[in-house]
């Protein structure tokens, strides 16, 4: 017997036989008719096959692509795909055809007519895909497992099967693992501690920027850019301290473009690779002139993206990628429309090209991890989404950063000389350069003018959190460095 045939009693004590419902058959559309005994395709009965299995216009900007919804879930295809939905549905044995008409005459129809039933002139007759996409809000941040979806507040984390999901998703979002919740400190937690030199403050600005990474919303009041910098002062002599690997680890979350920092050069096309559903750009390993400013308007405005022979499209800021970077140089610049989208963390040389994380940990992150490895790292990472949810970017005090702005943007004698101005003095502009060029006299003959060195004093002034404030009385100008922040 059927195991889904079930023998029940009726009042009267009778063996009655209870047969499951016969499934519904598969909804039909006839997209094909006959005239004068030819077979023909009805084009925009074709169009409705093409909605109903699931087919949408995703636009953006002028341009658009094709995509697929099944369960919500929305993934980019092409034309093949495409067709091999379309022979699925005709050549399926549960359909039913006039009696003159079979599967085999159908498909070989769209077989022929395939070059047009295919081309953008039909497939532009597309539904548009809607906007209803899920996104992370200010207070709430979403991961996707095969098993369920997790969503993260400030008071911690909840799971939930996707049947509960009202919104669509982009299939490039979901993790390839099952989320399983499990206890103990995952190896990478560890790694970051290191990173850190085991400073409790540090740690927890790392963790908040990793949580900030993770977090898809776009704040207008908090956009900026993560830049992963060398603690130590001796530019680009640095290596395998861990900015690479964190950054493998956030597009292990989330989805991230990777460019190559070194040979990045900023045109029309700089961002071509960018698909939908894209959270970070991470601009990996720059080189020491990488021109910051170049990206100001990705970090707090809308992204135009501009394919080769495409139409550019324009990402609007709160769906647009945040943007991430790693660097062995300082980045260049002291004022503020750079400083106020940065913000830099630091990391320690604790692993370095002779001591990496396998050597501490015996074993490769990622590739020789099992499945509790996997699991206590997404922990941690949900963790880290709900302590930035928390608390916001964690600021720390920094170790070389100020250091080494300060060299990159004057030099180290000018520093050492710097060192001995005393605050709340009040200094003649004049008097001051002559001391400094008799006390490094080559920098007369480099010819660095008094309106360059006393524009140094400005900056060192507000990279060591002085005011800077000037007078003139008669032929005497005069400078004095205030201090504040209890300096």
């Amino acid at each position: 017997m059927n195991d889904n045939v079930k023998a029940v009693f009726n009042d009267k004590m009778e063996v009655v036989m209870l047969y499951p419902p016969k499934p519904d058959k598969p909804k039909q559309i006839v997209f094909w008719f006959k005239e004068k005994d030819k077979l023909r395709i009805d084009s925009r009965m074709f169009i409705e096959l093409l909605n109903l299995l699931g087919f949408r216009l995703f636009t953006a900007g002028k341009d658009y692509l094709i995509v697929q919804i099944r369960d919500n879930i929305v993934e980019e295809t092409f034309p093949y795909k495409m067709k091999e939905c379309v022979r699925d549905y005709v050549m399926d044995p549960e359909r039913e055809y006039e009696p003159d008409v079979t599967d085999e005459d159908i498909f070989g129809k769209v077989i022929s007519q395939a070059s047009t039933l295919f081309s953008n002139g039909i497939l532009e007759f597309l539904d548009k895909l809607g906007d209803e996409f899920n996104q992370d809000t200010r207070d709430e941040s979403f991961i996707y497992f095969r098993n369920c979806f997790i969503r993260i507040t400030a008071e911690g984390y909840t799971s939930h099967k996707y049947e509960e999901l009202g919104n669509y998703i982009w299939k490039k979002q979901i993790i390839d693992k099952d989320f399983i919740e499990t206890k103990g400190r995952s190896d990478f937690d560890t790694f970051i501690l290191r990173v850190c030199r085991n400073d409790t403050e540090r740690y927890n600005s790392f963790r908040s920027v990793i949580g900030y990474l993770l977090h898809s919303y776009k704040d207008p009041a908090m956009a900026k850019a993560i830049i992963f910098m060398d603690e130590k002062l001796d530019d680009g002599s640095n290596g395998g301290c861990g900015k690479s690997l964190l950054g493998n680890a956030i597009s292990k979350v989330r989805t991230a473009l990777r460019l190559g920092g070194k040979n990045f050069k900023f045109d029309r096309f700089s961002f071509q690779s960018y698909e939908p559903g894209t959270n970070i750009i991470e601009f990996n390993d720059l080189h020491k002139n990488f021109q910051f400013e170049l990206l100001f308007t990705a970090i707090t405005d809308n992204i135009a993206i501009e394919k080769k022979n495409k139409d550019e499209i324009i990402v609007p800021f709160e769906y647009s990628p945040k943007i991430l970077l790693s660097t062995n140089y300082t980045i260049k610049g002291v004022d503020e429309s750079t400083l106020r989208r940065q913000f830099i963390i630091e990391f320690s040389d604790y692993f370095n090209i002779k001591y990496s994380p396998e050597d501490e940990f015996g074993r490769r992150f990622f590739d020789d991890w099992c499945e509790e490895d996997w699991c206590r790292f997404y922990m941690f990472m949900i963790e880290c989404i709900r302590y930035y949810l928390e608390k916001g970017l964690v600021d720390y005090e920094r170790v070389n950063l100020e250091q080494k702005k300060l060299i990159d943007a004057t030099s180290e004698e000018f520093i050492e000389f710097a060192e001995e101005i005393q605050p709340d003095t009040w200094y003649n502009k004049k008097d001051i350069y002559d001391n400094f060029i008799q006390t490094y006299p080559d920098y007369k003959n480099q010819l660095l003018q008094q309106k360059k060195f006393m524009n140094w004093i400005k900056v060192y002034a507000k990279l060591k959190s002085y005011r800077y404030t000037q007078k003139r009385s008669g032929t005497d100008r005069t400078f004095i460095l205030k201090s504040i922040f209890g300096r």
